[in-house]
Protein backbone atom coordinates (compact mmCIF):
# COMPACT_ATOMS: atom_id res chain seq x y z
CA UNK A 1 0.00 0.00 0.00
CA UNK A 2 1.55 3.34 -1.03
CA UNK A 3 2.37 5.79 1.74
CA UNK A 4 -0.05 8.62 2.39
CA UNK A 5 2.21 11.56 1.52
CA UNK A 6 2.14 14.59 3.76
CA UNK A 7 1.32 16.91 0.85
CA UNK A 8 -1.79 14.89 -0.01
CA UNK A 9 -2.67 14.59 3.70
CA UNK A 10 -2.59 18.37 4.12
CA UNK A 11 -4.96 18.94 1.20
CA UNK A 12 -7.33 16.20 2.35
CA UNK A 13 -7.16 17.57 5.89
CA UNK A 14 -8.14 21.06 4.75
CA UNK A 15 -11.05 19.64 2.74
CA UNK A 16 -12.31 17.51 5.66
CA UNK A 17 -12.10 20.40 8.08
CA UNK A 18 -13.95 22.69 5.67
CA UNK A 19 -16.83 20.21 5.44
CA UNK A 20 -17.12 19.89 9.22
CA UNK A 21 -16.72 23.65 9.60
CA UNK A 22 -19.78 24.17 7.40
CA UNK A 23 -21.76 21.76 9.60
CA UNK A 24 -20.45 23.54 12.68
CA UNK A 25 -21.60 26.96 11.44
CA UNK A 26 -25.14 25.69 10.88
CA UNK A 27 -25.32 24.30 14.43
CA UNK A 28 -23.62 27.41 15.85
CA UNK A 29 -26.22 29.88 14.57
CA UNK A 30 -29.05 27.61 15.76
CA UNK A 31 -27.30 27.37 19.14
CA UNK A 32 -27.00 31.15 19.46
CA UNK A 33 -30.68 31.55 18.61
CA UNK A 34 -31.55 29.27 21.53
CA UNK A 35 -29.13 31.01 23.91
CA UNK A 36 -30.01 34.60 23.02
CA UNK A 37 -33.67 34.56 21.96
CA UNK A 38 -36.88 33.42 23.60
CA UNK A 39 -40.43 33.79 22.31
CA UNK A 40 -39.30 35.97 19.41
CA UNK A 41 -37.41 38.50 21.53
CA UNK A 42 -33.87 38.99 22.71
CA UNK A 43 -33.37 37.70 26.24
CA UNK A 44 -32.55 40.13 29.01
CA UNK A 45 -28.96 40.08 30.21
CA UNK A 46 -30.01 38.41 33.47
CA UNK A 47 -31.78 35.61 31.57
CA UNK A 48 -28.84 34.64 29.39
CA UNK A 49 -26.67 31.65 30.23
CA UNK A 50 -23.49 33.69 30.09
CA UNK A 51 -21.07 30.79 30.51
CA UNK A 52 -22.63 28.93 27.58
CA UNK A 53 -22.65 32.03 25.38
CA UNK A 54 -18.96 32.72 26.11
CA UNK A 55 -18.03 29.08 25.49
CA UNK A 56 -19.92 29.03 22.18
CA UNK A 57 -18.22 32.24 20.99
CA UNK A 58 -14.76 31.00 22.00
CA UNK A 59 -15.33 27.75 20.11
CA UNK A 60 -16.33 29.77 17.05
CA UNK A 61 -13.11 31.79 17.30
CA UNK A 62 -10.82 28.77 17.65
CA UNK A 63 -12.67 26.76 15.01
CA UNK A 64 -12.49 29.61 12.50
CA UNK A 65 -8.83 30.29 13.25
CA UNK A 66 -7.98 26.64 12.67
CA UNK A 67 -9.50 26.71 9.18
CA UNK A 68 -7.73 30.00 8.44
CA UNK A 69 -4.34 28.68 9.62
CA UNK A 70 -4.79 25.51 7.56
CA UNK A 71 -5.56 27.51 4.42
CA UNK A 72 -2.60 29.82 4.98
CA UNK A 73 -0.28 26.86 5.56
CA UNK A 74 -1.29 25.26 2.28
CA UNK A 75 -0.85 28.55 0.43
CA UNK A 76 2.61 28.93 1.96
CA UNK A 77 3.65 25.43 0.90
CA UNK A 78 2.10 25.22 -2.56
CA UNK A 79 2.30 28.85 -3.71
CA UNK A 80 4.50 31.30 -1.81
CA UNK A 81 7.41 29.07 -0.74
CA UNK A 82 7.19 26.91 -3.85
CA UNK A 83 7.77 30.05 -5.93
CA UNK A 84 11.04 30.46 -3.99
CA UNK A 85 12.16 26.93 -4.80
CA UNK A 86 11.07 25.28 -1.54
CA UNK A 87 9.25 21.96 -2.00
CA UNK A 88 5.86 21.59 -0.27
CA UNK A 89 7.00 18.52 1.72
CA UNK A 90 9.98 20.46 3.01
CA UNK A 91 7.77 23.37 4.03
CA UNK A 92 5.35 21.09 5.88
CA UNK A 93 8.31 19.51 7.67
CA UNK A 94 9.09 22.79 9.45
CA UNK A 95 7.19 21.74 12.53
CA UNK A 96 8.25 24.76 14.60
CA UNK A 97 6.75 27.21 12.14
CA UNK A 98 4.17 29.38 13.85
CA UNK A 99 1.33 28.03 11.69
CA UNK A 100 1.94 24.46 12.90
CA UNK A 101 2.27 25.58 16.49
CA UNK A 102 -0.94 27.62 16.37
CA UNK A 103 -2.92 24.75 14.85
CA UNK A 104 -2.01 22.47 17.74
CA UNK A 105 -2.74 25.30 20.19
CA UNK A 106 -6.20 25.66 18.61
CA UNK A 107 -6.84 21.94 19.08
CA UNK A 108 -5.71 22.13 22.73
CA UNK A 109 -7.89 25.19 23.45
CA UNK A 110 -10.96 23.66 21.80
CA UNK A 111 -10.52 20.45 23.78
CA UNK A 112 -10.02 22.41 27.00
CA UNK A 113 -13.29 24.33 26.54
CA UNK A 114 -15.35 21.34 25.42
CA UNK A 115 -14.22 19.08 28.25
CA UNK A 116 -14.56 21.93 30.73
CA UNK A 117 -18.21 22.54 29.85
CA UNK A 118 -18.94 18.82 30.10
CA UNK A 119 -17.25 18.75 33.50
CA UNK A 120 -19.31 21.74 34.64
CA UNK A 121 -22.53 19.99 33.64
CA UNK A 122 -21.50 16.93 35.64
CA UNK A 123 -20.67 19.08 38.68
CA UNK A 124 -24.00 20.91 38.61
CA UNK A 125 -26.24 17.90 37.97
CA UNK A 126 -24.75 16.26 41.07
CA UNK A 127 -25.90 19.32 43.06
CA UNK A 128 -22.38 20.82 43.11
CA UNK A 129 -20.80 17.97 45.05
CA UNK A 130 -17.13 18.58 44.37
CA UNK A 131 -16.02 15.07 45.26
CA UNK A 132 -17.94 13.67 42.28
CA UNK A 133 -16.06 15.85 39.80
CA UNK A 134 -12.62 15.82 41.45
CA UNK A 135 -11.16 12.95 39.38
CA UNK A 136 -12.37 14.24 35.98
CA UNK A 137 -11.22 17.74 36.98
CA UNK A 138 -7.69 16.50 37.75
CA UNK A 139 -7.61 14.65 34.43
CA UNK A 140 -8.84 17.78 32.67
CA UNK A 141 -6.02 19.84 34.19
CA UNK A 142 -3.48 17.12 33.36
CA UNK A 143 -4.65 17.21 29.74
CA UNK A 144 -4.05 20.97 29.64
CA UNK A 145 -0.58 20.51 31.15
CA UNK A 146 0.43 17.84 28.61
CA UNK A 147 -0.88 20.02 25.78
CA UNK A 148 1.15 22.97 27.07
CA UNK A 149 4.34 20.92 27.16
CA UNK A 150 3.66 19.66 23.61
CA UNK A 151 3.21 23.21 22.35
CA UNK A 152 6.50 24.25 23.96
CA UNK A 153 8.44 21.34 22.44
CA UNK A 154 6.88 21.91 19.02
CA UNK A 155 7.85 25.58 19.04
CA UNK A 156 11.51 24.82 19.80
CA UNK A 157 12.34 21.53 18.06
CA UNK A 158 12.83 22.87 14.53
CA UNK A 159 12.11 20.32 11.78
CA UNK A 160 10.42 16.93 12.11
CA UNK A 161 6.95 15.57 12.82
CA UNK A 162 4.73 14.76 15.79
CA UNK A 163 5.77 11.09 15.83
CA UNK A 164 9.25 11.94 17.14
CA UNK A 165 10.23 10.50 20.49
CA UNK A 166 10.13 13.92 22.20
CA UNK A 167 6.39 14.22 21.50
CA UNK A 168 5.16 10.67 22.05
CA UNK A 169 4.68 10.59 25.83
CA UNK A 170 2.91 13.96 25.93
CA UNK A 171 0.68 13.56 22.86
CA UNK A 172 -0.27 10.02 23.89
CA UNK A 173 -1.07 11.27 27.38
CA UNK A 174 -3.12 14.16 26.00
CA UNK A 175 -5.26 11.89 23.82
CA UNK A 176 -5.66 9.21 26.50
CA UNK A 177 -6.64 11.74 29.17
CA UNK A 178 -9.08 13.47 26.83
CA UNK A 179 -10.73 10.16 26.00
CA UNK A 180 -10.90 9.06 29.65
CA UNK A 181 -12.26 12.42 30.84
CA UNK A 182 -15.00 12.38 28.23
CA UNK A 183 -16.01 8.78 28.98
CA UNK A 184 -16.01 9.21 32.78
CA UNK A 185 -17.87 12.52 32.79
CA UNK A 186 -20.52 11.43 30.30
CA UNK A 187 -21.02 8.15 32.19
CA UNK A 188 -21.47 10.01 35.48
CA UNK A 189 -24.11 12.30 33.97
CA UNK A 190 -25.98 9.41 32.33
CA UNK A 191 -25.86 7.39 35.58
CA UNK A 192 -27.26 10.31 37.57
CA UNK A 193 -30.16 10.79 35.18
CA UNK A 194 -30.80 7.04 35.05
CA UNK A 195 -31.03 6.90 38.85
CA UNK A 196 -33.51 9.79 38.83
CA UNK A 197 -35.54 7.98 36.21
CA UNK A 198 -35.54 4.74 38.19
CA UNK A 199 -36.80 6.53 41.33
CA UNK A 200 -39.72 8.11 39.53
CA UNK A 201 -42.01 5.49 38.05
CA UNK A 202 -41.71 6.34 34.37
CA UNK A 203 -44.49 3.93 33.45
CA UNK A 204 -46.98 5.55 35.82
CA UNK A 205 -45.93 9.07 34.88
CA UNK A 206 -46.40 8.23 31.21
CA UNK A 207 -50.02 7.33 31.98
CA UNK A 208 -50.52 10.75 33.58
CA UNK A 209 -48.77 12.79 30.91
CA UNK A 210 -49.89 10.75 27.94
CA UNK A 211 -46.26 10.42 26.79
CA UNK A 212 -45.12 6.99 25.63
CA UNK A 213 -41.42 7.76 26.03
CA UNK A 214 -39.77 8.83 29.23
CA UNK A 215 -38.26 12.34 29.01
CA UNK A 216 -35.24 11.07 30.93
CA UNK A 217 -34.73 8.32 28.34
CA UNK A 218 -34.64 10.93 25.60
CA UNK A 219 -32.15 12.94 27.61
CA UNK A 220 -29.90 9.92 28.11
CA UNK A 221 -30.08 9.09 24.42
CA UNK A 222 -29.05 12.63 23.46
CA UNK A 223 -26.07 12.57 25.84
CA UNK A 224 -24.92 9.16 24.63
CA UNK A 225 -25.21 10.10 20.96
CA UNK A 226 -23.24 13.35 21.33
CA UNK A 227 -20.68 11.70 23.59
CA UNK A 228 -20.25 8.81 21.14
CA UNK A 229 -19.56 11.21 18.25
CA UNK A 230 -16.76 12.91 20.18
CA UNK A 231 -15.40 9.65 21.61
CA UNK A 232 -15.21 7.89 18.24
CA UNK A 233 -13.34 10.83 16.71
CA UNK A 234 -10.78 10.78 19.54
CA UNK A 235 -10.35 6.99 19.20
CA UNK A 236 -9.72 7.33 15.44
CA UNK A 237 -7.28 10.19 16.08
CA UNK A 238 -5.41 8.13 18.69
CA UNK A 239 -5.26 5.13 16.33
CA UNK A 240 -3.83 7.26 13.51
CA UNK A 241 -1.18 8.66 15.83
CA UNK A 242 -0.14 5.24 17.12
CA UNK A 243 0.02 3.97 13.51
CA UNK A 244 2.29 6.91 12.61
CA UNK A 245 0.02 7.77 9.69
CA UNK A 246 -0.30 11.15 8.02
CA UNK A 247 -4.06 10.60 8.17
CA UNK A 248 -3.79 12.19 11.60
CA UNK A 249 -3.74 15.59 9.87
CA UNK A 250 -7.23 15.18 8.43
CA UNK A 251 -8.65 13.62 11.58
CA UNK A 252 -7.16 16.21 13.95
CA UNK A 253 -8.47 19.05 11.78
CA UNK A 254 -11.94 17.49 11.85
CA UNK A 255 -11.89 16.92 15.61
CA UNK A 256 -11.52 20.66 16.24
CA UNK A 257 -14.86 21.20 14.50
CA UNK A 258 -16.52 18.05 15.90
CA UNK A 259 -15.94 19.32 19.45
CA UNK A 260 -17.88 22.47 18.59
CA UNK A 261 -20.61 20.50 16.82
CA UNK A 262 -21.24 18.23 19.82
CA UNK A 263 -21.34 21.24 22.15
CA UNK A 264 -23.92 22.98 19.94
CA UNK A 265 -26.05 19.86 19.61
CA UNK A 266 -26.17 19.49 23.39
CA UNK A 267 -27.30 23.11 23.68
CA UNK A 268 -29.99 22.59 21.04
CA UNK A 269 -31.34 19.32 22.45
CA UNK A 270 -30.90 19.86 26.19
CA UNK A 271 -30.56 23.54 27.09
CA UNK A 272 -33.67 24.27 25.04
CA UNK A 273 -35.39 21.75 27.31
CA UNK A 274 -36.99 19.60 24.60
CA UNK A 275 -35.59 16.37 25.99
CA UNK A 276 -35.91 16.86 29.71
CA UNK A 277 -39.64 16.66 30.25
CA UNK A 278 -42.98 16.76 28.40
CA UNK A 279 -44.16 20.23 27.42
CA UNK A 280 -47.58 19.78 28.95
CA UNK A 281 -49.27 17.44 31.39
CA UNK A 282 -52.46 17.10 33.38
CA UNK A 283 -51.88 16.59 37.07
CA UNK A 284 -54.18 15.57 39.91
CA UNK A 285 -53.45 17.52 43.05
CA UNK A 286 -55.24 18.03 46.35
CA UNK A 287 -57.26 20.77 44.70
CA UNK A 288 -58.45 18.57 41.83
CA UNK A 289 -57.34 18.24 38.22
CA UNK A 290 -55.27 21.06 36.78
CA UNK A 291 -53.57 21.48 33.43
CA UNK A 292 -49.96 22.60 33.69
CA UNK A 293 -47.84 23.78 30.77
CA UNK A 294 -44.19 24.20 31.62
CA UNK A 295 -41.09 25.04 29.64
CA UNK A 296 -38.38 22.38 29.62
CA UNK A 297 -35.50 22.65 32.06
CA UNK A 298 -31.88 22.76 30.95
CA UNK A 299 -29.49 20.01 32.03
CA UNK A 300 -27.29 22.27 34.13
CA UNK A 301 -30.41 23.78 35.78
CA UNK A 302 -31.78 20.50 37.14
CA UNK A 303 -32.24 20.29 40.90
CA UNK A 304 -34.33 17.16 41.34
CA UNK A 305 -35.33 15.66 44.67
CA UNK A 306 -37.77 12.78 44.82
CA UNK A 307 -39.76 11.98 47.99
CA UNK A 308 -42.02 8.92 48.08
CA UNK A 309 -44.59 8.33 50.82
CA UNK A 310 -46.89 5.32 51.13
CA UNK A 311 -50.05 4.92 53.23
CA UNK A 312 -49.98 1.55 54.98
CA UNK A 313 -53.04 -0.41 56.14
CA UNK A 314 -55.56 2.09 54.76
CA UNK A 315 -59.20 2.05 55.89
CA UNK A 316 -61.80 0.48 53.64
CA UNK A 317 -62.60 2.51 50.57
CA UNK A 318 -59.21 4.20 50.38
CA UNK A 319 -56.53 3.58 47.77
CA UNK A 320 -52.92 2.99 48.68
CA UNK A 321 -51.13 5.77 46.90
CA UNK A 322 -47.63 6.99 46.31
CA UNK A 323 -46.78 10.62 46.13
CA UNK A 324 -43.86 11.77 44.03
CA UNK A 325 -42.66 15.26 44.73
CA UNK A 326 -40.35 16.86 42.22
CA UNK A 327 -38.75 20.20 43.01
CA UNK A 328 -36.84 21.97 40.29
CA UNK A 329 -34.86 25.16 40.72
CA UNK A 330 -33.35 27.09 37.86
CA UNK A 331 -29.76 28.05 38.55
CA UNK A 332 -29.66 31.26 36.56
CA UNK A 333 -32.97 33.01 37.14
CA UNK A 334 -33.73 31.72 40.67
CA UNK A 335 -37.14 30.56 39.46
CA UNK A 336 -38.52 27.59 41.33
CA UNK A 337 -41.68 25.57 41.15
CA UNK A 338 -42.99 22.60 43.07
CA UNK A 339 -45.35 19.98 41.70
CA UNK A 340 -46.99 17.33 43.90
CA UNK A 341 -48.65 14.47 42.04
CA UNK A 342 -50.80 11.78 43.65
CA UNK A 343 -49.97 9.17 41.05
CA UNK A 344 -52.34 6.28 41.76
CA UNK A 345 -55.39 8.43 42.43
CA UNK A 346 -54.69 10.45 39.32
CA UNK A 347 -54.87 7.27 37.27
CA UNK A 348 -57.55 5.19 39.00
CA UNK A 349 -59.74 7.47 41.09
CA UNK A 350 -62.39 10.04 40.19
CA UNK A 351 -62.08 13.64 41.33
CA UNK A 352 -62.70 14.15 45.05
CA UNK A 353 -65.65 16.26 46.20
CA UNK A 354 -65.27 19.95 46.82
CA UNK A 355 -64.10 21.13 50.29
CA UNK A 356 -67.64 22.29 51.15
CA UNK A 357 -69.12 18.92 50.23
CA UNK A 358 -66.39 17.18 52.16
CA UNK A 359 -67.28 19.13 55.32
CA UNK A 360 -70.91 18.09 54.89
CA UNK A 361 -69.85 14.47 54.70
CA UNK A 362 -67.92 14.51 57.97
CA UNK A 363 -68.74 11.49 60.03
CA UNK A 364 -70.15 9.70 56.99
CA UNK A 365 -68.49 6.82 55.16
CA UNK A 366 -66.44 8.09 52.23
CA UNK A 367 -66.81 6.06 49.07
CA UNK A 368 -64.54 8.09 46.81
Amino acid sequence: MPEFEITAAQIVGLFMESVFYGIYLVTFFSCMRVLLWRDGRLKAWSEMKKMMVIAALLMLVFGSLDVAFGLRHNLEAFVYQFAKGVQPAEEFGKISKWLNVMKFANYAAQTFIGDGILLYRCYVIYNRRWWVAILPALMWLATAACSGVTIYIESTIGNGDLSQSQFQPFISSTLALTLATNLITTSLIVWRIYKIQSRTSSHTLSQITGSTASPYSRLIRTLVECGAMYTVSIVVLFACYLANSNAILGVSNSVVQIIGITFNLLILNIDRGTTTQPTSASYHSNAGFINSTQRGVALHELRIKTVTTTTRDPPDGFHVSSQVKSATTRANDDLSFDDSVDIEKAVTSPSPPSPALARGMEGKPRAW
